[in-house]
């Protein structure tokens, strides 16, 4: 499972141990601009985006060999707060396609 390995690259700001969780031919699908993201500029998106922002009650929903399913708050600098789904299809244990939606919530 790599759920708990997923939260500690994110905590511990470990850009490389996120890129050992994902397979050699990753894609993440970005469902606001239907662009696919490969797993080199998965990396480099959110290696920054570890630094500036920190996930807030993230959660697993559902974890199993075939996929991983999480939900957690992404506040940004500017105050705002987006709540974020990830689906996770694996493979060979790894993060083979993610897929991802978010909805802005108003400020608190």
């Amino acid at each position: 499972m790599i759920y708990e390995q997923y939260a500690e690259a994110w905590d511990t700001q470990n850009a490389d141990l996120l890129a050992s969780l994902c397979h050699p031919n990753l894609e993440m699908i970005m469902h606001s601009s239907g662009t696919v993201v490969s797993k080199a500029e998965y990396i480099e998106r959110l290696g920054p985006m570890m630094q500036r922002v920190k996930p807030e009650n993230r959660r697993c929903l559902y974890e199993n060999e075939d996929v991983l399913i999480m939900h957690f708050l992404i506040p940004f600098p500017n105050g705002t707060k987006d709540a974020v789904l990830y689906y996770i299809q694996k493979e060979n244990g790894l993060m083979r396609r993610i897929e991802t939606g978010s909805t802005p919530l108003n400020k608190g």
